[in-house]
């Protein structure tokens, strides 16, 4: 990988061709090469190869090679967003299409970036959002609340009809963090951000870390998180 990345402008046709017959862990590292490659231009293939690489997430190949510490799951958002005019019709298919959380927050996260989440909220249908609210379940699958929650956030209002009807769920997690998003985002309560904060990790984009939490959230977070505070 590191002999290809060095001379992956010069190399990418030979590297692109290979993309399309090599294994997983080949296909993964040309990725990673190629999305960090100058002057590789995608077509249409090339991109759905990449929206049919993303649920995957880290589950069958596992880098831990510094100069790649990301994974090609996380480069490929990079990549989107670079290339986001190629991309937005897949996206927009995605959104009605996944029952991933990781893939529908990321969707919606690059949406709001480009500034186009609003000419798309439509396909957020009700149907969409109450599948997604069954992800605030104590289900015990890693970060799917915590990602579900910030697809939440970023949508606003979009949420609230789903959120109070997750209130009356029979889980008394996704009631409680449904409740806590609801007084949030509706009534802008910091407790709730507090206890949020203690319970999911919503300081994450795409990219990696957010722009950093408000100076009062650290206290709050720390009543809930050390101190043995319940919700509300």
């Amino acid at each position: 990988m590191r002999y290809l990345f060095k001379y992956r402008a010069k190399l990418r046709d030979e590297l692109l061709r290979e993309l399309y017959q090599t294994d997983r862990q080949g296909r993964d590292a040309i990725l990673l090469i190629l999305f960090q490659t100058p002057g590789f231009i995608p077509d249409q293939r090339f991109a759905r190869f990449v929206m049919t690489r993303l649920p995957e997430q880290d589950q069958v190949i596992e880098n831990n090679d510094l100069l790649f510490r990301e994974g090609a799951h996380w480069w490929a958002w990079r990549f989107i967003d670079k290339h986001y005019t190629l991309f937005e019709p897949l996206l927009q298919d995605a959104v009605g299409a996944t029952r991933d959380p990781w893939i529908l927050w990321g969707v919606t996260w690059i949406f709001k970036k480009h500034k186009t989440l609003e000419a798309n909220g439509d396909l957020y249908t009700p149907v969409i959002l109450r599948r997604a609210a069954n992800n605030l379940r104590n289900d015990e699958l890693p970060y799917n609340a915590s990602q579900t929650a910030r697809t939440f956030l970023l949508l606003g209002d979009r949420s609230l009809e789903v959120l109070r009807e997750t209130q009356k769920s029979t889980d008394a997690q996704a009631r409680l963090f449904a409740r806590a998003l609801l007084d949030g985002m509706t009534k802008r309560q910091r407790n709730a951000f507090g206890y949020l904060s203690s319970e999911l990790a919503l300081d994450r984009n795409p990219f990696g870390m957010g722009r950093g939490e408000p100076e009062w959230l650290g206290e709050l977070t720390q009543k809930y998180l050390f101190e043995g505070k319940t919700y509300p």
